[in-house]
């Protein structure tokens, strides 16, 4: 018993025993008669109680009512709010499953949801997308359709609808949903854009794309994502190099030179940049000064890709000298000679100056810790020599560098390589698919008629003539 109550009803025991003394020390005077009328009268304690009733029982009968009603209010609010929490957890569950890629589960679950809040907008998303995740991609959809008429201005309901059509098969329909979240919805469609821009990249529509790319950062710009913005960087620069490139490769050369300026303004490190604005001072007829961008680009990066594009520059002028004296140069220059010195060797190679090729190269062969190129440069100058057991020994030490000393087997899923066979693989994990990989010359009566090129199969370790073209 609560103390409120308690305290009430000792209240009404003093009140009922306050009030049958004084009725007994008052008998005399309540036993009167109380007149009503000029023939009809009544004790005066019946009156007493008559007026008492007329005050008491109203306010006691809108006190009782109210109060019962604020009972029920409260069972019901109690009620509620159990079942709420009830659903809440029900929709974490599904959610849970749904991490957990456990899509049944959460589709049961989800469904318990649905059934009391059958237009609940989460839920909806989620069950849809489930049905999706299951293969049920008609239901998917119905489920989407009902919440995009429940929530017409959703625009996570349209990218749900979009998925749906496009996983049917209803690709054109797809792409209007998301072109009306592109027209319908300002500030909003971000992942379009960049979807869109990735398939343009794919298609090496490079103006598409940086017509998208110019959206995608306005777009992060009006909602400040400063770390969005930077991701995005390299394929701004990159899609404004491709642009540069379409003008040189159209003829429209200063064009190009102006991009490729800026762009090495902003990120002097950008490598294809420098490289083209060399070409573009040999499409001018500065093949000097084209050379020296490169000289510079090599001296302040140290990049290999200098040396080869000037290498292969005096190659196709037929400049073997100015291209001698170049690598000279630079190696001259150079705060590591190691890379001038191996291009100057295989310039030497390249004009058939073997014996010069082969001075340079043996004097660098003790700086290279791992290089079968390399070895593989000095085994032919040695073979062209006629120096046989120095060119096997070279080839060996390239081979050996080059991992190949054993029998190769290879992952048939990932293409990785082992030196030996094992049952797993460890990049991919598949198991079972590590075999031997060997090629073996096909030769028939076609072939032998017509000289066709060889055949190269990739035989699997069981033998049972489950081939796929090497590569």
């Amino acid at each position: 018993m609560r103390l409120r109550t308690l305290l009430l009803l000792i209240l009404a025991i003093v009140l009922a025993v306050s009030v049958a003394y004084i009725s007994s020390q008052n008998e005399e005077l309540l036993e009167q008669r109380f007149a009503l009328s000029s023939d009809t009268s009544i004790p005066v304690y019946w009156a007493l109680l008559a007026v008492f009733l007329v005050g008491f029982v109203p306010a006691v009968s809108v006190m009782v009512t109210q109060t019962l009603k604020r009972d029920l209010a409260r069972r019901r609010e109690r009620r509620r709010t159990r079942e709420v929490k009830s659903l809440k957890g029900t929709f974490r569950r599904a959610l849970d499953y749904q991490a957990d890629g456990q899509w049944g589960k959460a589709a049961v679950e989800l469904e318990g949801v649905l059934a009391d809040k059958p237009e609940d907008f989460p839920t909806l998303l989620a069950y849809g997308e489930v049905l999706r995740h299951q293969g049920k991609s008609a239901e998917a959809l119905e489920v989407h359709r009902r919440a995009s008429v429940l929530y017409p201005r959703s625009v996570a309901v349209l990218y749900q609808l979009a998925e749906d059509y496009e996983v049917g098969g209803e690709i054109e329909v797809a792409r209007q949903i998301r072109d009306r979240v592109l027209r319908d919805f300002p500030g909003r469609g971000l992942q379009i854009l960049r979807r869109r821009r990735n398939s343009a990249l794919g298609r090496r529509d490079w103006r598409e794309a940086s017509r998208l790319q110019e959206k995608i950062e306005t777009m992060l710009e009006e909602s400040g994502a400063t770390v969005d913005l930077e991701r995005e960087a390299g394929v701004a620069t990159g899609l404004t190099y491709q642009v540069a490139v379409d003008h040189l490769e159209a003829e429209r050369v200063d064009e190009a030179a102006q991009i490729f300026t800026q762009i090495l303004e902003v990120h002097p490190l950008f490598l294809p940049a420098r490289i083209m604005l060399g070409e573009v001072e040999l499409l001018r007829g500065n093949g000097a000064q084209g050379v020296e961008i490169w000289r510079q680009g090599f001296h302040d990066t140290g990049n290999p890709v200098f040396l080869q594009r000037i290498e292969d520059h005096f190659i196709e002028t037929a400049q073997p000298v100015e291209g001698i004296e170049t690598l000279h140069q630079v190696a001259a220059k150079s705060a590591n000679k190691l890379l001038p010195r191996f291009f100057l060797g295989r310039l030497y190679a390249r004009l058939e100056m073997h014996e010069e090729s082969l001075k340079v190269l043996s004097s660098l062969e003790d700086k290279i810790a791992r290089a079968p190129g390399f070895r593989f440069l000095l085994g032919r100058l040695h073979a062209r020599r006629g120096e046989m057991n120095q060119a096997v020994d070279a080839l060996l030490a390239g081979v050996a560098e080059a991992g190949i000393t054993s029998v190769e087997y290879t992952c048939r899923i990932c293409r990785t390589s082992y030196p030996d066979w094992r049952d797993r693989c460890d990049v991919c994990g598949s198991w079972s698919s590590v075999d031997l990989r060997f090629e073996e010359e096909l030769v028939g009566a076609e072939r032998a008629a017509t000289g066709s090129s060889r055949t190269s199969a990739l035989y699997h370790g069981d033998f049972e003539g489950n081939r796929e073209p090497s590569e």
